[in-house]
């Protein structure tokens, strides 16, 4: 998907906006007074009376883009560097006046420019031309609020930081994954809150409905699932991502954009992209680079195929043969070796295919992967009544419900609930670790389904994790529960002054930053993903809001949760 990430996302912003000198556009600090043809003149008139007078000040006074133009139209009489200082220019050339008193008469001035200009300069074309559009939109107070808001914004840790001085070269060469998580999640949030607003001008607007267009095309495109209205929604944001860029910034288009425009027909042919795109030959050559092939490249095959058969059959005996349980040494050994290869499979592209997946029809999504040391602890009576009732209602009606033991004269014969439970500070599932606000705050917001609430996905920060084992008739159930703290949705009133909901396929909204006192226990199969989060104040809101940027490449919840709030608005 290099054709999306670096060919779409980076071009956008390298070549239309101008990324690379942004940090040079509208910054305050450098700002110079514009100079008319006379200024002009009357600046180079004083830096050769100046030069006749023997005044070091008179010369140094004047603005250093003149010193330099003067020197290197006077080059051939005057071997004077403009490297240095206004001071260290004023004293060489005052010193070369004293020394050459006869050639001081030979020194000429450069003609003015027939227009202002900022900036004087040696030139014979003409004015300059014009700044192109793009660049006068995304100047060094947008890269800025950019970079000021990759401090804030929290991601989760699998989800790749992008670098704080984004936009300057010393970050290096950016990979296309991190110009994914960068224009996908950080530019929307920043963005759409500074160009989204009703202060915006109309340019503005236009230019974040244009980047929303490609933003909107790569996440279907990228998506983990694909139907044939999927890829329809795509070509038709890839369309007008196009039709705007000619329209709106007047540039030529560029192969790959011929290319994305084709990207429908191996969507409907092929479906996700991550089953076909080049990430593992990639991945591959990096790793083929990096073996010290002891100058033998022709035996590199053999070595390779050894290596990858050593690997599998390790991994088929920790996972096949059964090791005594008793034996601490055996333990010890395997839970190393499976944290290696865990550890592995962490740092290579699959997962992101492990964790943005979605729980819908995955029922052993409800085990973890991997947990923390747990602490075994009695419930406290409100969240067992809570896991009482929780339990209750989805039990098969066949089966009895459970009694609670805070209850000892209930006088049914129903099987009571244990009452402990084992705490963890954070769990692994699908390779995504969910963890409590207080052990890893950027781990600890999801979005997920309530059980009363008809598949609706709600937003919400997870409070405490635990895993309950009971007995349901000769089986033996163990599950594990977050406690998590639901976020209040906006009200009708508030909603309308939403900027992210006005873009659907974006997957992202607002709430207030307040949560509901009542907490919310939740499987762990009914997680669907973490958000992306920001705090800030919207116009038109008098309270502080989170941004709920979702990070869910399989289902479409909370796109259709927009798109209900949004239906709900229009009636």
């Amino acid at each position: 998907m290099h054709n999306l990430f670096l060919g779409e996302l980076r071009h956008h912003c390298v070549s239309v906006w101008g990324l690379k000198t942004a940090e040079k556009r509208g910054k305050a600090v450098n700002q110079r007074q514009v100079h008319t043809p006379e200024m002009q003149q009357l600046a180079l008139d004083r830096i050769l009376m100046g030069i006749r007078n023997g005044s070091k000040s008179m010369i140094a006074s004047v603005r250093k883009d003149y010193l330099d133009a003067v020197l290197q139209y006077n080059a051939a009489l005057v071997a004077i560097s403009i490297t240095g200082t206004k001071a260290i220019i004023a004293e060489r050339l005052v010193a070369w006046a004293a020394s050459a008193p006869n050639l001081v008469e030979s020194f000429r001035l450069p003609p003015v420019l027939s227009y202002a200009t900022d900036h004087f300069e040696l030139r014979s074309q003409g004015p300059p031309p014009p700044e192109p559009f793009g660049h006068t939109l995304f100047t060094h107070k947008v890269l800025e609020e950019i970079r000021n808001d990759i401090k804030t914004i929290c991601l989760p840790s699998w989800l790749p930081t992008p670098p704080r001085n984004f936009g300057d070269a010393s970050h290096g060469k950016l990979k296309a994954d991190l110009w994914r998580s960068m224009c996908t999640v950080n530019m929307v949030i920043t963005l759409v809150r500074c160009w989204g607003s009703s202060s915006a001008t109309a340019n503005e607007k236009k230019a974040l409905e244009n980047f929303l267009h490609l933003v909107s095309a790569v996440d279907l495109a990228t998506s983990y699932s694909m139907s044939a209205e999927q890829a329809d929604r795509f070509d038709h944001h890839m369309l007008e991502y196009l039709r705007g860029l000619r329209s709106l910034y007047n540039v030529d288009l560029v192969p790959n954009h011929h290319l994305s425009l084709h990207l429908r027909e191996c969507l409907l042919l092929f479906g996700p992209t991550f089953a076909w795109w080049a990430f593992p030959f990639e991945r591959y050559n990096g790793l083929l680079q990096r073996i010290n092939t002891n100058n033998r490249p022709a035996d590199m095959p053999k070595s390779f195929m050894r290596s990858f058969y050593i690997g599998a059959k390790l991994r088929w005996m920790s996972s096949a043969e059964l090791w005594p349980a008793d034996d601490e040494d055996f333990q010890e050994i395997l839970g190393a070796f499976k944290d290696v290869f865990q550890e592995a499979a962490e740092h290579s592209n699959d997962r992101t295919v492990r964790a943005f997946s979605s729980s819908l029809d995955r029922d052993d999504y409800s085990m973890p992967l991997g947990r923390s040391s747990g602490q075994d602890k009695e419930l406290e009576e409100t969240l067992y009544d809570v896991l009482l009732a929780f339990i209750n209602s989805r039990v098969d009606p066949a089966t009895p419900h459970y009694a609670s033991c805070y209850d000892p004269l209930d006088g049914s014969n129903r099987p009571f609930l244990p009452s402990t439970a084992t705490f963890f500070p954070y769990v692994i599932r699908a390779g995504a670790t969910f963890a409590t606000c207080e052990h890893s705050l950027r781990n600890s917001f999801v979005l997920f389904r309530r059980a009363s609430g008809g598949g609706e996905v709600c937003a919400g920060q997870v409070n405490r994790i635990f895993e309950h084992t009971r007995d349901e008739g000769d089986e033996t159930i163990v599950q594990t529960y977050l406690i998590i703290r639901q976020y209040r949705e906006l009200l009708p009133d508030h909603a309308v002054h939403d900027p992210f909901r006005r873009f659907p396929d974006i997957n992202t909204r607002l709430c207030y930053n307040q949560t509901h006192t009542t907490e919310n226990i939740v499987r762990l199969e009914d997680v669907v993903c973490h958000f992306a989060s920001y705090v800030y104040k919207p116009e038109g809101i008098d309270y502080d809001c989170i941004v709920v940027r979702s990070l869910d490449r399989v289902s479409t919840v909370c796109q259709v949760h927009c798109n209900i709030v949004l239906t709900n608005l229009l009636l």
